[in-house]
C-alpha cells in the first residue's frame, strides 16, 4: 500500500474514533429533565413517597395557611435512595398571580429523616432536622398558603434527595436554593401536591 494512502487511512480512523468519543461523552452529560414548577428533576429518578395529614390532591387543612395558625405541614417520607447525602424540601404555588411562589425550602435533610414534624420553627437552622432559606415572604423558613380570593391555588411539595449537602449559608432565598441543585444533583424525588383557596 502506497505511503499517502496509509495516511488518508490512519487520519480517518482517528477523525472517526474522536468523532465516537464527543459523541458518547455528551450522550453521558445529558440527563433528560421533568420539570415542576420551578424545579427540575431527571425523568427516571427513582420516586420517593411523600404523605401528610392531607391525602394527595386534596385540600389543605387551614392550620398551614395563613388563615389559620400558618404552621409548616407534617411530611412523612420513605423510599429514600441509598445514595442520598441529604434532602431538599420545596413547597411552591403554582398559580401565584405574579409568577411561582416559593413558600418553603427546607435544606441539609439527614438522608435518615423518615418525618418533618409539623410546625417546624422559624429560624435559620433547626437541630435535627436542617436548614431553611428566605421565601418569598421575605421570611425564614415556612409560609403557608395565602391566595387572594378566587378559586383554589395548586400548591406543591416536592421531596428531593441529592448526592451532596448544601453549604449551609444563612439569609439564603429559596430561589437562590433552588437554582444551586443541578438535575445531576438529584437521585430521587416525590411530590406531595395539595389545593387552597382564599
Amino acid at each position: 500500500m502506497r505511503p499517502h494512502l496509509i495516511i488518508v487511512l490512519v487520519i480517518i480512523i482517528i477523525t472517526m474514533a474522536m468523532i465516537i468519543g464527543t459523541l458518547q461523552y455528551a450522550r453521558r452529560g445529558v440527563t433528560k429533565a421533568i420539570s415542576i414548577g420551578l424545579v427540575k428533576v431527571p425523568s427516571n429518578a427513582p420516586r420517593i413517597i411523600v404523605k401528610s395529614v392531607f391525602n394527595n390532591g386534596s385540600q389543605i387543612p387551614i392550620n398551614y395557611t395563613c388563615n389559620g395558625l400558618d404552621v409548616s405541614i407534617p411530611l412523612y417520607i420513605s423510599n429514600v435512595p441509598n445514595n442520598t447525602k441529604s434532602l431538599m424540601v420545596i413547597m411552591e404555588d403554582l398559580d401565584a398571580p405574579n409568577g411561582i411562589f416559593v413558600h418553603w425550602v427546607l435544606y441539609d435533610v439527614p438522608p435518615n429523616v423518615t418525618e418533618i414534624p409539623q410546625g417546624v420553627s422559624a429560624q435559620y437552622y433547626v437541630p435535627g432536622v436542617g436548614y431553611q432559606g428566605l421565601n418569598d415572604f421575605g421570611k425564614v423558613g415556612y409560609g403557608g398558603p395565602c391566595p387572594p380570593a378566587g378559586p383554589p391555588h395548586e400548591y406543591v411539595i416536592i421531596v428531593l434527595a441529592l448526592n451532596r449537602e448544601i453549604a449551609p449559608s444563612e439569609g439564603v432565598s429559596d430561589l437562590d436554593l433552588i437554582n444551586a441543585v443541578g438535575v445531576n444533583d438529584i437521585v430521587g424525588y416525590g411530590v406531595l401536591t395539595g389545593y387552597y383557596g382564599g
